[in-house]
């Protein structure tokens, strides 16, 4: 049986991959998704990063879902008149305010639901953790704080309290205005960010229906302490998962983190929700040609967790060797699942999980191939979630939902045009897997598929001829 690699490649593009061969080679390299950050640039280059996909899915012939990851309601310090250089041990105060004044020390904060719950001991991380500051007194109008670390107080820079959900809409007046350009440009995915409760998902997702587009999947990103709190249910409402590890160091301390990484990706996987990890994977690739021991270490351990993807984000926006990355990242991944075994639990009560793990389990009795018929990926999701060592071919008769299957685990989708039920669905994957050498005469495969929606059970177990 011929080797292919089960966990998936997300890759970032920015301004170090906007270029046409760049996609192509990183498609070709192993990416099976792209990611657009919504918190960069506008509708029109977003618009040219789609078509670069595009493109490039026809030429490598598979297909590559798109994600579109939305700003999410972030805080931001006002204006200053120049930027200033600060010292650990100087003293900053942070005003209630559009604007502040370098000559002073101050540091513009115009939110004032923000402002009003800063508290004494308070720490504050400016800039995603360029410049932290610790709450030493709280004024009616402004805030002494002491710097804790040396480094550049600049305009606008992001504004979090260690620790602290801050009170922010699910979606601002700039995220409704993206979603608009999601659905025209008719991506595959949706990344909410700062998810604190199941509520949050619903409101993106009534958003999307009300629009007529609620075949966009949702991706709740968790990286707030309520999120952690709230992680079940989330899960529930979520169509996907994502690990964001950085805003997470702003609520738990470091060495909490693997630990809630595991956690997220284990609830995950019972309820057979993709799961993604992001952040830092190969950070120093950013500037260097080669990981260091401890990334690699790092993208062995979440790959033996069993995430069905890994995100690079600066190493292929904006980083100088955007292909080696992927390259690298390929690597390591297929190293890691040599040893591959995921344990997984599941809610035994649902007579459809048993049946998937069912399939799952005969098909690695017998050796055996899978084969799944999906209308909307529920089928395909429930059985990719018990890792099983042998290959998942998935066909679907909707482009979007093939796309979409390509960011399961160990899951290659096909699509499969004017069928009547399932049966003649799962013929036409046969002989499409036949022609194209995936299946031999003699080897066995096991057959499933679902009759409607939300529901899987039938199976067949065949030998080709």
């Amino acid at each position: 049986m011929v080797y292919r690699r089960r966990t998936k490649i997300i890759a970032t593009i920015g301004p170090a991959t906007m270029n046409r061969d760049i996609v192509i080679r990183l498609a070709r390299e192993g990416v099976d998704c792209f990611r657009i950050n919504f918190a960069h640039g506008n509708p029109e280059m977003w618009r040219e990063m789609v078509n670069l996909v595009r493109e490039a899915e026809k030429i490598v012939e598979k297909p590559i879902p798109v994600v579109g990851d939305l700003q999410g309601p972030t805080v931001r310090t006002g204006k200053l008149d120049t930027n200033y250089q600060v010292k650990k041990g100087d003293k900053v105060i942070i005003v209630l305010a559009e604007t502040g004044q370098a000559s002073k020390y101050e540091i513009p904060l115009p939110s004032k639901k923000v402002f009003d719950i800063i508290e004494e001991g308070d720490t504050i991380v400016l800039g995603a953790g360029a410049l932290w500051l610790r709450v030493e007194d709280v004024k009616e109008r402004h805030v002494e704080c002491v710097v804790l670390n040396d480094g550049i107080v600049k305009s606008e820079m992001t504004f979090s309290i260690l620790g602290k959900d801050l009170p922010l809409p699910t979606l601002t007046e700039k995220d409704m205005r993206d979603l608009e350009f999601v659905i025209e440009a008719g991506l595959d995915y949706v990344g909410l960010s700062f998810v604190r409760s199941r509520e949050d998902v619903r409101v993106l997702k009534d958003f999307l229906q009300d629009r007529g587009a609620e075949d966009i999947k949702v991706i709740a990103k968790i990286e707030t302490r309520r999120a952690v709190e709230n992680l079940d249910s989330i899960i529930h409402e979520a169509d996907a998962v994502l690990v964001a590890r950085g805003d997470l160091a702003l609520y738990f301390s470091l060495e909490k983190i693997p630990e809630i990484q595991l956690e997220i990706v284990r609830r995950s996987i019972y309820y057979a929700k993709p799961v993604i990890v992001a952040t830092q994977l190969l950070e120093s690739m950013v500037e260097k040609p080669m990981p260091t021991r401890s990334e690699v270490v790092d993208v062995m351990v979440a790959v033996r967790e069993g995430v069905d993807a890994l995100m690079l984000a600066d190493e292929t926006a904006v980083g100088k060797y955007p292909v080696e990355a992927v390259r690298w990242l390929r690597r390591i991944i297929e190293e890691a699942e040599k040893k591959l075994h995921v344990e997984v639990e599941y809610p035994r009560a649902n007579l459809h999980d048993r049946f998937a793990h069912g399939v799952a389990h005969v098909a690695e009795l017998l050796n055996a191939k899978i084969l799944i018929y999906t209308r909307g990926g529920t089928t395909a999701r429930r059985v990719s979630r018990f890792r099983p060592r042998t290959e998942i071919y998935a066909a679907t008769r909707s482009e979007k939902v093939r796309r979409q299957l390509q960011l399961l685990w160990g899951v290659k989708p096909y699509i499969v045009h004017d069928v009547e039920d399932v049966w003649e669905a799962l013929n036409k994957l046969l002989e499409i897997l036949k022609k194209e050498e995936e299946v031999s005469v003699g080897e066995i495969v096991v057959m499933t598929g679902g009759l409607r929606e939300e529901t899987t059970n039938l199976m067949k177990v065949i030998v080709v001829e």
